[in-house]
């Protein structure tokens, strides 16, 4: 039990045709969910079938999650069914990715429906939640994996030529997977001292060069601090490789990165940008008849970078659809173009290769291939960091970056780095992306 008010609600019907309870989960679910949660763990729903819609549910956090996971286990000692409703994307990958979801069965069979009931039967309720009138109950609002529907041929055809702006790509041998540490630049523990702000930016792209020395110069009229703006590609060799005498105060980095900085050097995240987020495509070639990921167990994966997101949501989606990504032997090209070069030459049997490049690769670069899922999670993308030590500038640097759209030159710094403006990100979704980096790379 916790003595701090709860911010969760449940209200309850019954449906005694179908011997089914429909709790309906309204509001945060927190550590002080305990004190909803409590009377249903003293007093378990008499039916054999729960269903629980999430539809109203805000967030959850870590500790919020323990209370459910805590309450599921009971309920399952009691031998009750269970069912999970309204799940949208954020809950829906927490629950996937810390377990949850075993708990659930789907929404076949008489739990069903409840979500046409046109009123309460009568019944009795645990003592502290509420009756309520029925309502429907909305479906999942996540599509986790989108299938474009391309046709699988019924019998292998001959393998397609290999594009002439994919075969000038070099061989690549395979390569041993590394263990997930940080690039030495950030070996230094702390900020320089003074009034100086060292910022070190890893672009989207070349062409947002002049953006970041014009945001960098708003920052320091804003701040009142000297900002020094450093642009490093953090996969150069030689760039990662050169140590610092001081930490930087601000990072924007690739998802990958920014995780690895929030774990081990307890960056805080500031900010990110609209509408940016790394997604997996999972091709296969077109002349391969497999179907579904479960048909590739044991095939041999390429991909172009272990450290990405790319890599660790191609891993996350094989294990959600029943394909065991640990015993997949894998291979990192470098770059796209040379995973896919080896895609098509039969170097490998399963890409997986980020949803933007494979969008703006030609019709002749995708000749020869079909993409058999795609992600929509919407969680991985970079960030604007703080060094702990600098923590007072949070909010300062919150509220400047999000209010560039509402004045001249914050509109032209955005569009000089092409974005269409800055969000300050969710707690869960940051702990969603720590989750599943923890998971694959920490």
């Amino acid at each position: 039990m916790t003595d701090s008010p709860t911010t969760l609600h449940i209200d309850a019907t019954r449906d005694e045709a179908t011997r089914t309870t429909l709790l309906r989960l309204s509001g945060e679910i927190d550590v002080s969910a305990a004190a909803a949660f409590e009377p249903l763990h003293r007093q378990p729903p008499a039916d054999p079938q729960v269903v629980m819609d999430f539809a109203a549910v805000a967030r959850i956090n870590s500790m919020g999650l323990a209370q459910l996971l805590r309450l599921l286990e009971h309920w399952r000692g009691q031998g009750l069914r269970l069912e999970a409703r309204g799940l949208n994307r954020t809950l829906s990958m927490l629950f996937k990715m810390t377990g949850l979801m075993r708990y659930f069965a789907g929404p076949e069979g008489a739990a069903a429906a409840v979500a046409s009931a046109s009123a309460p039967a009568a019944g009795v309720m645990p003592p502290g939640v509420r009756p309520v009138a029925a309502r429907p109950a909305g479906p999942p609002q996540m599509r986790r994996i989108v299938r474009p529907g391309a046709a699988v041929p019924a019998t292998p055809v001959s393998p397609s030529p290999v594009p002439p702006a994919v075969a000038s790509a070099p061989s690549v041998p395979p390569m041993p997977v590394p263990t997930s540490v940080l690039p030495a630049m950030f070996a230094a523990a702390a900020p320089p001292p003074g009034d100086r702000l060292d910022f070190l930016v890893s672009q989207q792209n070349s062409q947002q060069l002049t953006g970041w020395y014009y945001l960098n110069t708003l920052l320091q009229r804003t701040l009142g601090r000297t900002v020094s703006l450093s642009v490093e590609d953090f996969e150069d060799g030689a760039a990662a490789g050169r140590t610092r005498a001081h930490a930087p105060a601000l990072v924007f980095a690739r998802p990958f990165d920014a995780c690895a900085l929030m774990q081990q050097h307890g960056y805080l995240p500031v900010v990110r940008p609209q509408d940016d987020c790394d997604e997996v495509s999972l091709i296969v070639r077109h002349d391969d008849a497999r179907a579904t990921l479960t048909d590739f167990a044991g095939a041999q994966v390429v991909t172009a970078l272990e450290r990405s997101f790319v890599f660790v949501l191609g891993r996350f989606f094989c294990d959600e659809c029943g394909l065991d990504s640990a015993g997949l032997p894998r291979r990192f090209a470098g770059s796209e173009i040379a995973a896919l070069k080896m895609l098509l030459s039969g170097q490998a049997e399963l890409l997986f290769m980020s949803s933007r490049g494979h969008e703006r690769l030609s019709a002749l670069a995708r000749a020869g291939t079909r993409v058999l899922e795609r992600s929509e999670t919407r969680v991985a993308s970079h960030l604007l960091l703080l060094h702990p030590s600098c923590q007072a500038l949070v909010q300062p640097l919150r509220e400047a970056l999000t209010g560039l759209a509402q004045h001249d030159k914050g509109r032209q710094a955005l569009q000089d780095l092409g974005m269409n403006g800055w969000d300050v990100p969710a707690p869960e979704e940051v702990e969603m992306l720590l989750m599943l980096y923890r998971r694959y790379a920490g």
